[in-house]
C-alpha cells in the first residue's frame, strides 16, 4: 500500500510538473502522455477496484503506445505509422477476447490468449525501452545523467520481467494462485515503475535547479535593474511575454536573465557621465560600485550637469555567469536614493 501511494504521488507530481513542457515539442508531449496514462491506471487500480479489469488493461496498451512514440522521437526516427496500427490491432484483439479475463482457477484458451497478447505487447515495448536506455547510458556523461538513464533501463527491465513471469505462469502453470503471485510481484512491477519514473525525473531535477537559480538571480538583480529602468526607460528591450507556461521554461527564464543584465549594463553606460570623482571608498569593490551608482543617480535626479571624465565601472567577464555574479553583489549592496515614478508594466 505504501509503495502504491508513493508511486501514485510521484506520477501525478511528474504529470503536473511537466505540464509546461507540452508547448515545447513532440517528445515532451509523448513523455507526458506516457506518465499521465500510467498515473491514471495506478489511480484506477488503487481507488476504484470495482472498475472492470479491461479498462486499466486497455489504458496500459495506450501507455505502451505513447512510450513507443517517445522512444522513436528520442532516437530521431520520428513517429511511425506502424506504432499506431499495431496498437489499434492489439486493442481490437483484446476487446474481441474480453470476457471472463479474471485469473482464477482453470483458465480457458480465450483468457490465456487475452493475457498472452497483452503481456507480450507490453513486455516487448518494455524490453525495447530497457535496451535503448542502457545503450544510451554508456555515452551519457558520468554522474546523475548516466545514473538516471540506467535507472530507467533497470525499472523497465523489472516490469518486463514481471510480464514475462506472469505470461509463463498463465501458459505453463495452470491453477496458479495469482492473488498470491500479485502480492509479491507488486514489488517487482511497482518497484520497477518507481525506479524508472524516478530516473526520468533526474534531468527534470537538473533543469529545475537551473530554473530556480535563474529566477533567484532575477530577484536579486531587480533593485538595480529597477533603478536603471526608472531612470532610463529606453533601455528596456521589449515587453515580456505573459504566457504562464512559457515563463516556466528553461530557455525563457535564461533569456529574461540575459535581457536583464543587458538592460542594467545599458543603464549604467548612460549613467557614466554622472559618476562621482573620486569614486566612493569601500572595503568591498561591489559596495563601492553600488555607492557610486547611488550617487550618480542622485546627481542626475538633482539636475547636475554631466561630467567630461572617462570614469567607467568595474570590468567583468568574460562569461555571462560572471556578469550575473558581479551585478548580483552590486544589487545587494545598492540602495536607490532618487526613486522616480515607476512606469506602467510588469517589473518582470
Amino acid at each position: 500500500m505504501i509503495l502504491s501511494v508513493a508511486l501514485l504521488v510521484l506520477l501525478w507530481g511528474v504529470v503536473v510538473a511537466r505540464l509546461p513542457t507540452l508547448w515545447r515539442d513532440a517528445r515532451q508531449r509523448a513523455f507526458w502522455a506516457t506518465v499521465f496514462t500510467l498515473a491514471l491506471i495506478k489511480t484506477i487500480v488503487l481507488l476504484r477496484p470495482d472498475v472492470p479489469l479491461l479498462v486499466p488493461n486497455l489504458l496500459g496498451v495506450l501507455t505502451a503506445y505513447f512510450l513507443l512514440c517517445f522512444l522513436s522521437l528520442l532516437s530521431g526516427r520520428g513517429l511511425r505509422r506502424w506504432h499506431l496500427a499495431l496498437t489499434v490491432a492489439v486493442l481490437a484483439v483484446l476487446v474481441a477476447l474480453a470476457g471472463d479475463i479474471e485469473l482464477e482457477g482453470d483458465l480457458p484458451p480465450r483468457t490465456v490468449a487475452y493475457w498472452v497478447v497483452l503481456e507480450g505487447f507490453l513486455g516487448t515495448v518494455l524490453i525495447i525501452t530497457a535496451v535503448l536506455f542502457r545503450s544510451v547510458a554508456r555515452q551519457a556523461p558520468p554522474g546523475l545523467p548516466r545514473l538516471g538513464l540506467r535507472a530507467i533501463s533497470t525499472g523497465a527491465a523489472m516490469i518486463a520481467l514481471y510480464a514475462a513471469i506472469k505470461t509463463a505462469l498463465i501458459v505453463g502453470a495452470p491453477g496458479t494462485d495469482f492473488d498470491r503471485f500479485e502480492g509479491w510481484a507488486l514489488y517487482l512491477q511497482g518497484g520497477g515503475t518507481l525506479i524508472a519514473v524516478a530516473g526520468a525525473c533526474v534531468p527534470a531535477a537538473r533543469r529545475s535547479r537551473a530554473i530556480i537559480g535563474a529566477y533567484w538571480s532575477l530577484l536579486v538583480l531587480r533593485p538595480l535593474w529597477k533603478a536603471m529602468r526608472d531612470a532610463f526607460p529606453e533601455v528596456i528591450l521589449f515587453t515580456p511575454r505573459r504566457a504562464v507556461f512559457e515563463l516556466a521554461g528553461v530557455d525563457d527564464v535564461h533569456l529574461r536573465l540575459y535581457r536583464r543584465v543587458i538592460e542594467i549594463r545599458d543603464g549604467m553606460l548612460a549613467l557614466r557621465p554622472y559618476l562621482p570623482e573620486p569614486p566612493p571608498a569601500a572595503a568591498d569593490p561591489a559596495q563601492s560600485e553600488a555607492a557610486a551608482i547611488s550617487q550618480a543617480l542622485r546627481r542626475r535626479a538633482e539636475g547636475a550637469p554631466p561630467n567630461d571624465h572617462e570614469k567607467a565601472f568595474a570590468e567583468v567577464g568574460p562569461e555571462m555567469a560572471d556578469e550575473v555574479a558581479w551585478l548580483s553583489r552590486v544589487s545587494r549592496a545598492f540602495s536607490d536614493p532618487a526613486r522616480t515614478p515607476t512606469p506602467s508594466g510588469s517589473a518582470r
